[in-house]
């Protein structure tokens, strides 16, 4: 007859324990690891930001300079516009002058009496030499 054996043997318990702190351990490297990737992914974040901060002043200057010349360009453009304007408003006046002047010419004119239309004269007719000539 063959023993039977009640107890586990003392190997098997310790592969037990072994196996369920590997498993605890592997779970928490697990943890920490998701974590790790976490905390590496908001530094990455917070990295690309701060170059990102560091490259906006120069970009900003490029577009103030950019911003002040086309200011300054508006400006001039807006003083030649005015110069055209007051030239426009001076030949204006001219025109309404010269208008006026036209206007008041024609008004003179039909107010003046039209002179009575000269009846032609009739043809003149050479002297009749007289016939009592020796």
């Amino acid at each position: 007859m063959t023993p039977k054996v009640t107890a586990p043997p003392p190997v098997s318990v310790d592969m037990d324990l072994w196996k369920r702190r590997y498993e605890e351990e592997r779970e928490l490297l697990e943890a920490l690891a998701m974590r790790l990737a976490a905390v590496e992914s908001a530094l990455e974040a917070v990295n690309l930001e701060r170059s990102e901060e560091a490259l906006l002043p120069p970009l900003w200057q490029d577009e103030l300079e950019r911003v002040q010349a086309e200011r300054h360009t508006l400006v001039e453009h807006n003083a030649q516009l005015v110069t055209k304007q007051r030239e426009l408003t001076a030949i204006q006046e001219e025109l309404e002058d010269v208008w006026y002047q036209s206007a008041l010419s024609r008004a003179r004119r039909r107010s003046q009496p039209q002179p009575l239309p000269i009846p032609p004269l009739p043809p003149a007719t050479p002297p009749a030499e007289s016939a009592s000539t020796p």
